[in-house]
C-alpha cells in the first residue's frame, strides 16, 4: 500500500510541477511590460526603454541615458470544466488576481556600452478548484512563482547594428494540494507539497535598422533547468495508516523552456508604427520529469508528450503628439499540451488575444504606459485523457477559459 500511495504522490508532483497554469501557452507569462501588453507583445523590433533587458537585450544601445521602468500586471483567469464525460455538470476555478511585476534598469554609457538589470516573472500562475468538486483526486489548488534576475550588457555597433547579451538567475517556489482516497478504508485525506528551487539560464539579441523607417529584431532566451527541493505532507489520514503515509523530502528537476523571438516594425506611414512578432517556444524540451525521494527508493519518471508552440503578434500604434500615443493588437498562442495529457491544474488550448492601450509622457522625464488584454481560449473537448480522475475513470470534458489583464508601468528616462 505505501508503493501505492508513492506512486499517487509521483504522479501529482510531475503533473503539477510542469503543467502549473500560466495564461500563456503552457504555464509560460508573457506579459512583462504595459507597453508590450497592449501591443500584443509585438515589441521585438519596437523598444524605447530598459524593458528591452527581457524583450531584446540587443535594443539597449539605442536608449540614451539611463531607463527605470517598473509595473505589474493585474490577471482575473476563469476556468470552467464541464463533466467528466458522460456528466454535464460544469465546475469553475475560484475567483483569483495574479500580479506579476517587472522592474527593468539600464544606463547607456558614452562609449555605446549599456548595462542593465531586470526583474520579471515569466512562468507561474495557478488555480483553485473547489476542495469538493470531482476531479480533486487530480487537483485542488496550484501556485507556481518564478522570478528572473537577468543582468545584461549591451554594445551598439554604429547605427544600424546594436548587440546583448544577458545571465538570468532563477528562483522558483511551488504550493501543491490535492484531495487522497484511502480506499478500500473510507474518509479523505489531502496531500501538500511545497518546495523551491533555482536555476540558471542566459539570453542574446541583435537590433537592426537598416533603414529610418524600419528596425528588426531577433532573440533568444535559453531555457533554465531549477532543481526544486521539497516536502510532501499528508493531512487526515486514518490511524491505520500513518505509519505508511510519515511524509516526504522529495527532489525534481523542471525544465524552463528556450524561447525565439523574432519582429520587425515599420514606419512608413505618418504618426503610425505597425509591429510584426513571432515567437518560437520550444516546449519539446520538457519531455520527462524524474523525482527522487530521500529513502533511497528508485526514481520514478514519467513522459509528458509536449510538443514546441508558436505565438503570432500584430501590434499598431499612433502617435497622436509627442505626449501621447494610442495603441492596439492580435496575438494567436498556440498550446503545447496533447489532448491525453491536458490536466485541470492547466486547463489549456489555443487563444486569442485582443488589446489595446495607451502611453503618456507626463514630463520630459516621467511617463505612464496603461495595457488591457483579454485572451479567450478555444473551448476543447477531451474524449481520450489518461489523467484520472477516478481509479479507471478518465478526466474526460469540455473546457472552456478566458483571463482579462490590466498592465500598468511607470517609466523613467534621464
Amino acid at each position: 500500500m505505501e508503493n501505492n500511495f508513492k506512486t499517487i504522490l509521483i504522479v501529482f508532483i510531475i503533473y503539477t510541477c510542469t503543467a502549473l497554469p500560466g495564461f500563456g501557452g503552457g504555464f509560460q507569462v508573457n506579459e512583462h511590460g504595459a507597453r508590450g501588453t497592449a501591443l500584443a507583445g509585438a515589441v521585438f523590433a519596437s523598444i524605447q526603454d530598459a524593458s528591452a533587458i527581457y524583450f531584446n537585450p540587443g535594443a539597449l544601445g539605442y536608449i540614451d541615458g539611463t531607463s527605470i521602468v517598473l509595473g505589474s500586471t493585474l490577471i482575473f483567469p476563469d476556468a470552467k470544466f464541464r463533466g467528466p464525460a458522460p456528466s454535464i455538470d460544469e465546475t469553475s476555478i475560484e475567483k483569483r488576481m495574479f500580479y506579476p511585476s517587472v522592474l527593468y534598469a539600464s544606463h547607456t554609457l558614452q562609449n555605446r556600452l549599456s548595462l542593465g538589470i531586470g526583474v520579471f516573472n515569466p512562468y507561474g500562475l495557478g488555480t483553485r478548484w473547489p476542495s469538493d468538486w470531482v476531479g480533486r483526486f487530480v487537483a485542488i489548488e496550484s501556485t507556481l512563482r518564478t522570478f528572473f534576475i537577468n543582468p545584461t550588457v549591451a554594445y551598439k555597433i554604429n547605427e544600424y547594428v546594436g548587440i546583448g547579451v544577458g545571465l538570468n538567475y532563477v528562483i522558483g517556489t511551488v504550493e501543491l494540494t490535492q484531495a487522497l482516497s484511502f480506499a478500500p478504508f473510507s474518509g479523505e485525506g489531502t496531500v501538500n507539497l511545497s518546495g523551491s528551487g533555482t536555476g540558471f539560464g542566459w539570453n542574446v539579441g541583435v537590433y537592426l535598422t537598416p533603414d529610418p523607417n524600419v528596425t528588426i529584431g531577433l532573440a533568444y532566451r535559453s531555457s533554465a533547468e531549477v532543481d526544486f527541493e521539497g516536502d510532501a505532507e499528508y493531512l487526515d489520514v486514518p490511524p491505520q495508516l500513518i505509519e505508511l503515509l510519515p511524509g516526504n523530502e522529495v527532489s525534481t528537476a523542471v525544465v524552463l523552456p528556450a524561447n525565439l523571438h523574432a519582429g520587425i516594425s515599420f514606419k512608413g506611414i505618418e504618426n503610425f508604427t505597425i509591429n510584426f512578432g513571432y515567437q518560437y517556444v520550444f516546449w519539446g524540451e520538457v519531455e520527462e520529469i524524474v523525482i527522487e525521494f530521500d529513502d533511497g527508493e528508485e526514481t520514478e519518471s514519467l513522459d509528458l508528450n509536449y510538443s514546441d508552440g508558436y505565438i503570432i503578434r500584430f501590434g499598431i500604434e499612433y502617435q497622436v503628439n509627442p505626449e501621447f500615443a494610442l495603441r492596439a493588437g492580435y496575438l494567436f498562442d498556440s498550446n503545447p499540451t496533447p489532448d491525453e495529457y491536458l490536466t485541470p491544474r492547466l486547463p489549456d488550448s489555443d487563444r486569442h488575444g485582443f488589446t489595446f492601450g495607451l502611453g503618456y509622457n507626463i514630463t520630459e522625464t516621467f511617463g505612464v504606459d496603461i495595457g488591457y488584454m483579454f485572451l479567450r481560449f478555444v473551448e476543447r473537448t477531451i474524449e481520450n485523457s489518461n489523467i484520472e480522475f477516478a481509479l479507471g475513470a478518465p478526466m474526460n470534458g469540455r473546457y472552456n477559459a478566458s483571463a482579462n489583464l490590466l498592465a500598468v508601468n511607470f517609466r523613467f528616462n534621464f
